[in-house]
């Protein structure tokens, strides 16, 4: 069979030094464990803190996103509105053109009458 032979195989008395091996390597692998878990506990913490860091982030980008579409819609006009206000400019156009319109033909006779230095 095989050469090699461990003590406690073929001598099945338990010494002392079999005793505090095993219980040396237990506390061993119990401090592995401990060490692991602690290790395992504290990267669990760091991702949870980056995940509250991320959330924070995002919420503060979404509320200034949101207060940029508020801000747009305030100051953004209808279809309806922009369609008004070029009819509007379309008549003011036509009576500046025509001479009819009168705030216009006033401000530009007060021009005038300013040049030639009567006012």
């Amino acid at each position: 069979m095989s050469e090699f032979k461990l003590p406690h195989v073929e001598d099945l008395r338990i010494d002392a030094t079999l005793i505090r091996g095993l219980q040396e390597d237990f506390k061993a692998i119990e401090q592995e464990d401990h060490n692991d878990d602690q290790a395992l506990s504290d990267e669990v913490t760091d991702r949870k803190k980056g995940d509250d860091a991320e959330k924070s982030a995002r919420q503060s980008a979404d509320d200034g996103l949101e207060k940029r579409i508020k801000k747009l819609e305030d100051n953004s006009a209808t279809h309806d509105e922009v369609t008004e206000a070029r009819e509007f400019m379309n008549d003011k156009a036509e009576r500046v053109v025509l001479g009819t319109d009168l705030s216009t033909v006033k401000r530009a006779v007060e021009m005038i009458l300013k040049n030639e230095g009567v006012i």
